[in-house]
């Protein structure tokens, strides 16, 4: 009985051994799953936080040279996200009216030139060249060819004789053909009024020699003032000559450079508004020609038209400039 008992206590304790073990197991395993699990949402919420922290960085990036005053302001915009996609609208559109008020301002600086209503529309120029023709006047010729317009030429008889092919291409391509008289020295020509005449007379005669045609258009070296007395205009108007000054002075006598250009559009724009016709001076001359298709270029653009002086018309015989050719 004895043994029997003994026997007992040495299972039971086997048994209790085994249990302690099994519980041990257990616990370790528990212990072991929640130190996994932890470190899995340990991962996981870093992982989260460096997927935010980039997100930020795409929208508020730290500029190379950036101060800091300017990423302090990128996170007060980043703060204030509202007010600043409203602020962005007013933006835009303050943006937008800008620029379209540039874009009038440019058109109107390139805009054509406009007469006011009432006014007489037709934009007439007339193109007048003195002292030819010369060896530029063929160049002179070809660029009013180019720009399809007809221009007055007031030429010195000796230069006519000279230069005789130029003198019938002017007729033949229908230009106005005017006189200038024979010296161009104030002292020979205004001599006198019957001087005045006899100038005139000479060069018409050779005219007439190379072309076969007379003109009754004339004027006069350094324009009609102060020179061209009243008895000296009533002189040369009884023998049917029409004499013709000019009411913008290119200067390109005095300039000889692209200057003159700008001066005569310059004096354009100042007649637009008034009423009578726009009578450009200038010369032969080759710092003219050089010149010559950007003031063409200018008066087509701003749609004037460029025409000869005809025998019909009323002459100009007024003058801005005393100074002249």
């Amino acid at each position: 009985m004895k043994g029997y008992i003994g026997e007992a206590r040495k299972n039971a304790g086997k048994r209790e051994a085994a249990v302690l073990l099994v519980l041990a197991v257990i616990g370790l395993v528990f212990i072991f799953g929640s130190w996994h699990a932890n470190k899995i949402k340990a991962t996981t919420s870093e992982e989260k936080h460096y997927t935010e922290k980039i997100h930020k960085e795409k929208y508020v990036p730290k500029l190379k040279g950036a101060s800091k005053e300017t990423l302090e302001l990128g996170k007060k915009e980043k703060q204030n996200s509202k007010e600043k996609k409203v602020t962005s609208k007013v933006s835009i559109k303050k943006a937008q009216e800008e620029q379209k008020k540039t874009k009038e301002k440019a058109v109107g600086a390139a805009a054509v030139h406009k007469k006011p209503a009432g006014q007489n529309q037709a934009k007439t120029v007339y193109l007048t060249f003195d002292d030819g023709p010369s060896r530029v006047s063929d160049g002179i010729m070809d660029v009013l060819k180019k720009y399809q317009v007809k221009a007055t030429f007031f030429m010195l008889e000796p230069n006519m004789l000279k230069f005789q092919d130029q003198v019938k291409r002017m007729d033949r391509e229908g230009h106005s053909q005017g006189l200038h008289g024979v010296s161009h020295d104030a002292k020979k020509i205004y001599r006198s009024k019957e001087t005045v005449v006899q100038e005139m007379d000479q060069a018409n005669r050779a005219l007439q020699k190379i072309t076969g045609k007379r003109t009754a258009l004339i004027r006069t070296p350094y324009g009609s003032a102060p020179y061209m007395k009243p008895d000296y205009q009533k002189a040369v108007k009884d023998k049917g000559y029409e004499l013709w000054d000019w009411t913008i002075d290119s200067m390109d006598w005095s300039y000889r450079s692209p200057q003159y250009v700008t001066n005569s559009i310059h004096q354009i724009k100042k007649m637009e508004h008034q009423t009578e016709p726009i009578v450009i001076l200038m010369h032969e001359r080759k710092e003219t020609l050089e010149s010559l298709p950007q003031l063409l270029g200018y008066l087509k653009k701003n749609g004037y038209t460029m025409k000869r002086i005809e025998r019909t018309m009323k002459p100009v015989t007024f003058r801005v400039s005393k100074a002249a050719s």
